[in-house]
Formats: structure tokens, C-alpha cells, sequence
């Protein structure tokens, strides 16, 4: 973690979305050394949405810590490499009880996406006890004025129309099949 004292390097990056492989020095995503897991989430299957860096990455990281079987999301093309490093941790600290962690490609902001993801995960596993609603993207504006329909839609579709798609068929799921 930053102290006052210490100064990190000022870090941008101009594209959509950032990459955490990029960054020096790479973000934080561990627990302190003396975290001592209690198996809360053993034997559970937990699907994360956007999983491959950033607070995702960190839900990863701590739900494998706990037992749980780990499946992510993220965006293929743009996120492989963080997505490759994500599964490697998960694949480290998982417990020997949980089943194999799994990244999944996918853009989330539709509907048959969503539906192929849980479908997927279904399949595989068995079941989705969590599913953590995390996806999303932001762009830097100055006023409102900069900010053009074709990225208002595409954040509500990452941000707003996945969370729901995911849960509706997290839903479907489990009261229909």
C-alpha cells in the first residue's frame, strides 16, 4: 500500500479498458500476509463479472482464498493478458476441495451473452451460488457536452444493462430449469 512517504509514479492510460499488467508498480489485490482463511466459501461455485483486474480481481483472489470455485469474466481481445495472470493466482491459492477456475470471454452488455455465460457455467459446475456483479467501465470527461450517445450506450450496457441480464439469468436458471 502507498504511504505519505512513499511517491508512486503518476500512471494513465488512454484506452478503454485499462490493463492492470501495464501499471508499475501493479496494484494491490492480496490480503495482508497474516490473513487466515476460514473456509467461508467452501464448496460454493462463484461466477465475477469483470475478473480480471482491479476490485474483480481482488474478489477473486479472496473468494479463492475461501474455498470457493472461481469463474470470471472479461473482455477477450483486450484483457487476455490480465485474464491469463488472474487465472494463474486463482489456480495458486485455490483450495484443494475447489474445482477448476475458469475465464470466460464475453461482452456483457447483452443479453445473449449473459445467457451464455451462466449457460457455460451451468454446464461445467452445476450451479451458481454467487454471482458478484462487478463489469463495468468509465471514460473521463470534461463536461457532459463530450459525452456522445455511442459511449452513454455502451456504458449502460457494461454498467447498468449487464447486472441485469446476468441476475435475470442467474434467475431463469434456478426457477425454471
Amino acid at each position: 500500500m502507498a504511504s505519505s512517504e512513499q511517491k508512486l509514479p503518476p500512471q494513465k492510460q488512454y484506452t478503454q479498458p485499462g490493463k492492470e499488467h501495464l501499471m508499475y508498480p501493479t496494484p494491490q489485490f492480496t490480503c495482508p500476509d497474516d490473513y487466515k482463511p476460514s473456509d467461508k466459501l467452501k464448496g460454493k461455485i462463484a461466477v465475477i463479472t469483470g475478473g480480471d483486474s482491479g476490485i474483480g480481481r481482488a474478489v477473486c483472489n479472496l473468494f479463492a482464498l475461501e474455498g470457493a470455485t472461481v469463474i470470471f469474466t472479461y473482455v477477450k481481445g483486450q484483457e487476455d493478458k490480465d485474464a491469463k495472470d488472474t487465472l494463474e493466482m486463482i489456480r495458486r491459492v485455490k483450495t484443494s476441495d475447489s474445482k477448476e477456475p475458469k475465464a470466460i470471454a464475453a461482452d456483457l452488455g447483452f443479453d445473449k451473452n449473459c445467457k451464455k455465460v451462466i449457460d457455460e457455467v451451468i454446464n461445467a459446475y452445476g450451479c451458481i451460488d454467487i454471482l458478484v456483479n462487478n463489469a463495468a467501465e468509465q471514460y473521463e470527461c470534461g463536461s457532459v457536452e463530450e459525452i456522445d450517445e455511442p459511449r452513454l450506450e455502451r456504458v449502460f450496457r457494461t454498467n447498468i444493462f449487464s447486472y441485469f441480464f446476468m441476475t435475470r439469468s442467474k434467475y431463469i436458471y434456478i426457477y425454471i430449469y
